[in-house]
Formats: C-alpha cells, sequence, structure tokens
C-alpha cells in the first residue's frame, strides 16, 4: 500500500495539473457571454473557487498552475481589450492581481491539508500492519506465514530469521537458503551502518544488494532478521520505519516465548 500511494501520488499531481491548466482556460471561454453583463472582477470569484478545489484535490503545484493559468485566462478572455494580455481598466488589474494573490493562497493551504491527508494516511496504515502482526501472534500463527504476510506488505524479496547460532527460525518464502548478509542495517532506519553512501530507488533508498541484516538482542535472546529487496524500486521513509518496529515486535515477542 505504502509503493501503490507513492505512485499514485505522483500521477495524480500531474493530472491534477492539467486539469487545472485546460480546466482554467475552458472556465473563461464559457464565461466569455457573460463579460459584457457583469465586470472580470465578480468572474474572477468563479477562477478563485475552481483554484481553490483543484489546491483541494491536486496539491500545491496544481494549485499554483491553475492560479497562473485562470489570471492569465481572465485576462486574455474576459477584460478589454480582449484577446490580448493588456489590462485597461484599473479594476480588472485590481481583480487580475486579486485572482493571482488568492489562488496562491489557496495553493500554499490546500500543501498543508495534503501534506497532513498523507501523514494521517501513513499513520493508519502502519498502525493497521502493527496491530495485524500482534494478532498474529497472539493467535499463535507459524513463524513462516508472519514473515510470508510482512515480505508481501513491505514488497521484499525474502525475508529470514536467525538465532544466535545461525539457526534459520523462520524464512520467507519457506525453505529458503540464502547467503547470509554482510551489511549490518541501522536498527531505526534500516539504513547500512557501515557505509557512507545510500543506494536510492524510486520509491526511496535501496537495500545493498546481498541483503542487509538487523541484529536485536533482548535480555532473553539475540536474534538476527536478514532482509532483501524485492526490485531497484527502493523502499520509502515511512516503510522503513514500519519495517523497523514491525522487526522490534519480532524480536520481543520470540524473546518472551523463550
Amino acid at each position: 500500500m505504502f509503493a501503490i500511494k507513492t505512485s499514485l501520488q505522483k500521477d495524480d499531481s500531474f493530472i491534477w495539473m492539467i486539469i487545472g491548466a485546460l480546466g482554467s482556460v475552458l472556465l473563461a471561454t464559457l464565461l466569455i457571454p457573460l463579460r459584457e453583463v457583469t465586470s472580470a472582477s465578480n468572474l474572477a470569484f468563479l477562477f478563485l473557487i475552481f483554484t481553490i478545489v483543484i489546491a483541494e484535490l491536486g496539491g500545491r503545484p496544481a494549485a499554483l498552475i491553475t492560479a497562473v493559468i485562470s489570471g492569465i485566462s481572465l485576462n486574455f478572455f474576459l477584460t478589454k481589450p480582449y484577446l490580448t494580455l493588456v489590462i485597461n481598466s484599473r479594476d480588472d488589474v485590481i481583480a487580475f492581481i486579486a485572482l493571482i494573490v488568492c489562488g496562491l493562497v489557496a495553493a500554499a493551504f490546500g500543501k498543508e491539508r495534503r501534506r497532513w491527508s498523507e501523514t494521517a494516511f501513513y499513520a493508519e496504515e502502519r498502525l493497521e500492519i502493527l496491530s495485524k502482526l500482534v494478532d498474529q501472534f497472539r493467535r499463535n500463527l507459524p513463524l513462516d506465514q508472519i514473515l510470508g504476510e510482512l515480505r508481501q506488505r513491505f514488497e521484499l524479496g525474502a525475508i529470514v530469521l536467525r538465532d544466535e547460532k545461525e539457526h534459520i527460525l523462520a524464512s520467507a518464502p519457506a525453505g529458503i537458503m540464502p547467503i547470509t548478509p554482510e551489511t549490518q542495517l541501522h536498527p531505526a532506519t534500516l539504513f547500512p551502518s557501515n557505509e557512507t553512501r545510500l543506494w536510492l530507488g524510486e520509491k526511496g533508498f535501496r537495500l545493498p544488494k546481498g541483503g542487509g541484516r538487523l541484529s536485536l538482542k533482548t535480555d532473553r535472546a539475540s536474534i538476527s532478521i536478514d532482509l532483501w529487496e524485492a526490485g531497484p524500486e527502493g523502499i520509502g521513509l515511512e516503510k522503513s520505519r514500519t519495517l523497523a518496529i514491525a522487526a522490534l515486535i519480532l524480536v520481543l515477542e520470540l524473546s518472551s516465548r523463550k
């Protein structure tokens, strides 16, 4: 879900930019019959409403483009002299400037609404994943099954649990016998602990090519969690944080069974 969300956000932003730009021009052409009936300052309110809607649905970039194209369309189609970018009336100049300024304000607030919406989405997604993980342990589901679902949710190539003697406790896919990763991962970020560079993919940082190891200890046990990526896309920040917490839950649950 994290990966799908990130990809959709990029596509949606571009789509709403196009909708905002073309919609502003279309709105101006539809209002042409009214330009002799009322002033451009009154018609500017319709463009402002349209910009606010785009800001809410498409975010800041789309709203910025909509605000600028709306101002240009208002000027070009609805203020005298028509079909030019010249404005003769002082009131029309004020309407043009006010539309641009209000549109930019709407874009700024649209960004904040979108940011808080994304934050709420990731928090809900994280809570759902971790709650389900705890519930699976309470129901005493097989470790291989639990790891299998984590592997799918985080789009990993493989995940393996080992004890302090390097014995495999569980793995996903089941029965896999991979080479032990040499790279240690930081338990909070999953970044390589012994490397100064990070390899990035489309969605975020990438795990080491040979896999990475999380070494976690409690007063009862020492557990290693080996992770391999499924592809070159990488892992988003929220996704990696949630995976790090899930790994800690795994270790605590396994330690409590000893």
